[in-house]
């Protein structure tokens, strides 16, 4: 298969999974491509006639998506992305934050701080501050992923940009940003006006919406790191900030690690972030190690 026609097939395909509120991550190559592809010729031959038919669809979805989304060598590749690229690297904390409450299977608190994330960065791409006035509102935050400028690299990776653009910024609009009047609420609660605003207590933290943020950072992760030209496929510069996440996380995604000794590296990888503001005493001074 040529990568236009792979191309043409993410396009394809994630605009058929949007209608469930899904779409294809970045790393979709290979075995996994041909699985999604044909998962939507499925869908196509056998579309479903109730809601519980598209939950059944939304199941076998998450199943083909899951292994990028759980992955700690690709967690630790985006968080070490958001740490040296602008925009992305005034929220990292937060971001690197949702990822550490991701594999300690605290999902609310994930999702939370994945939306608080995303609002800020497009603030941030907005050029907007506290404190200024004409705070951008929401139809110019979502705007700002349409209209997300893209770099001249080559006929593939300018194709490769846009299909990502599009499959972000329809997500973006269709579902997190979707006006709580005409946002469809059969098979996910995930939106951004009902989770920040608490307007229902309602299950928005199924794992299946920490997936759909979490590769929603991806597109958007990448996007911007190759406006900025710090996009890398691999981590060939400060390899060990990656390799010291990537281990963290498999010992946080088994439980193989003790709550206080979590903590304090926790704290040791947050203040590698720009914006990070370290607290100056413990909630439990039994659990305070110095020199961290």
């Amino acid at each position: 298969m040529t990568q236009q026609q792979r191309i043409a097939d993410y396009r394809a395909l994630s605009s058929q999974l949007m209608d469930y509120g899904w779409f294809i991550g970045p790393f979709a190559t290979g075995e996994e491509h041909e699985r999604i592809k044909s998962l939507g010729a499925h869908i196509t031959a056998n579309p479903p006639s109730d809601d519980n038919g598209r939950r059944a669809i939304e199941d076998k979805i998450h199943k083909e998506l899951l292994d990028v989304a759980f992955s700690t060598r690709a967690r630790a590749r985006y968080v070490w992305l958001t740490l040296r690229t602008p925009h992305l690297n005034e929220y990292s904390h937060l971001y690197e934050s949702a990822i550490f409450a991701y594999y300690k299977r605290e999902y609310a608190a994930s999702v939370c701080l994945l939306l608080v994330t995303l609002e800020g960065v497009l603030l941030s791409l907005n050029g907007w501050r506290v404190g200024q006035p004409n705070k951008p509102n929401f139809k110019q935050l979502t705007d700002t992923i349409t209209n997300l400028p893209l770099v001249n690299v080559n006929p593939e990776m300018n194709a490769i940009q846009e299909a990502f653009r599009e499959a972000l910024s329809s997500f973006v609009q269709r579902w997190l940003y979707s006006n709580m009047d005409n946002a469809d609420f059969t098979l996910s609660v995930l939106n951004r006006h009902y989770v920040l605003h608490g307007m229902d207590a309602g299950n928005f933290y199924r794992p299946q919406d920490v997936h759909r943020l979490l590769l929603a950072f991806d597109l958007l992760i990448d996007l911007v790191a190759i406006i900025n030209g710090t996009y890398r496929s691999i981590v060939e510069v400060d390899l060990d900030v990656y390799q010291r996440r990537d281990e963290f996380y498999q010992q946080l995604r088994g439980g193989a690690i003790q709550v206080h000794v979590a903590g304090n590296y926790e704290q040791k990888l947050l203040k590698e972030h720009p914006n990070y503001v370290a607290p100056n005493q413990e909630a439990c001074i039994d659990l305070h190690e110095p020199g961290l």
